[in-house]
């Protein structure tokens, strides 16, 4: 697959290897480059991106820069592709601000400073050509792109120790199951990324570190999946990970054992769901109560926050997808008589 994107991004090698630290407008010559040299905020734009760029660059591993170079060149391709043409009310400059102002952040976050400790983001993005198979159902007049993609970015810890490489591999492995989660076999865990970019499907992953504090690492795995001419969806999950023991946060890590905590928290949870989804006097419940404890033990579900223990919701997990409820909360008071002594209250 990777093999086929590069193929895919050579025509554009020469230019886009320019363009990635901005470029000699007096050798431009597409449409795009020749709007960037004549517009001075997109010129300005152009040189702040390439900027980004190599900071980037810059802060990662030796053996990550690749990845990233592949991909510059397919955003490149991708910002020509998707600003190829220009009229009165949609001219190719005003195509080209909108994608530069979002590459840019998009690049001024792969570097982050946590803890003491730099996370560089990794990046990777593969197509699949569009099938008959998956074209969009008949009357959907959805313009497609002719090709579904897979895009990925996920962090790494800078640093070579043991226990920040076993971070490295399990967060990468927590972003590949989010995707596996919609386009592959959700009971069979995937090894890697071949296999799980599928034709007529646009697929992002998004992993940010959310926290660290000397002994767990938090970060929120997000995937927003759209199928053409299916309606859109997003799953988020929480990975929480504890360095000296180099795998992911367990219930007990929390809570005591034995305690009756789950047992608890199952109840205060059937109580919340009710109220929420039965305000409006309608049942929206999907939910049945042997459910709740594969929801209330789920760390993924959980968001460890100041004010106290959340627990987020799933599109379709307890209800229908625009009835998904917001979060619930429990304070830390209230959780005081199950917690570990051990354990650090977030700040």
């Amino acid at each position: 697959m990777r093999k086929t994107l590069l193929a895919l991004a050579l025509p554009f090698l020469l230019c886009t290897l320019a363009h990635a630290a901005s470029f000699d407008c007096t050798k431009a010559k597409t449409a795009q480059e020749k709007a960037i040299c004549t517009t001075p905020t997109l010129s300005a734009a152009d040189g702040q991106m390439a900027a980004a760029y190599k900071a980037w660059l810059a802060a990662a591993q030796p053996d990550w820069a690749a990845g990233i170079r592949q991909d510059q060149l397919v955003w490149l391709r991708t910002r020509d592709a998707s600003c190829s043409t220009g009229d009165a009310d949609d001219p190719i400059a005003s195509c080209l601000s909108n994608v530069y102002k979002q590459r840019i952040e998009d690049l001024q976050g792969m570097v982050q400073h946590i803890g003491g400790v730099t996370f560089v983001s990794q990046a990777i993005t593969l197509t699949a050509r569009d099938t008959p198979d998956s074209a969009p159902p008949a009357g959907i007049s959805e313009v497609t792109p002719g090709f579904g993609t897979l895009e990925a970015i996920w962090p790494q810890a800078s640093s070579a120790t043991p226990q920040w490489t076993a971070w490295n591999k399990a967060v990468e492995n927590a972003a590949i199951q989010a995707v596996n989660t919609f386009t592959g076999d959700a009971k069979k865990p995937a090894q890697d990324w071949s296999g799980l970019v599928l034709p007529g499907v646009d697929d992002v992953v998004t992993v940010t570190v959310e926290g660290f504090n000397g002994k767990m690492i938090s970060a929120a795995v997000v995937n927003d999946y759209d199928g053409h001419g299916a309606h859109p969806m997003e799953n988020s999950a929480q990975f929480y990970w504890m360095l000296g023991e180099q795998r992911a946060l367990k219930p007990e890590d929390v809570f005591l054992p034995n305690s009756g905590w789950d047992t608890w928290m199952e109840k205060r949870l059937d109580s919340y769901l009710q109220q929420v989804l039965d305000s409006n006097g309608n049942d929206q419940r999907q939910y049945k109560p042997g459910d709740l404890p594969g929801i209330v033990t789920n760390p993924g579900d959980w968001k460890l926050e100041p004010a106290g223990l959340s627990i987020f919701f799933q599109p379709y997990q307890v209800a229908c997808y625009a009835c998904t409820p917001n979060p619930m909360t429990i304070s830390w008071t209230d959780l005081k008589p199950y917690l570990q002594p051990s354990f650090v209250l977030p700040q």
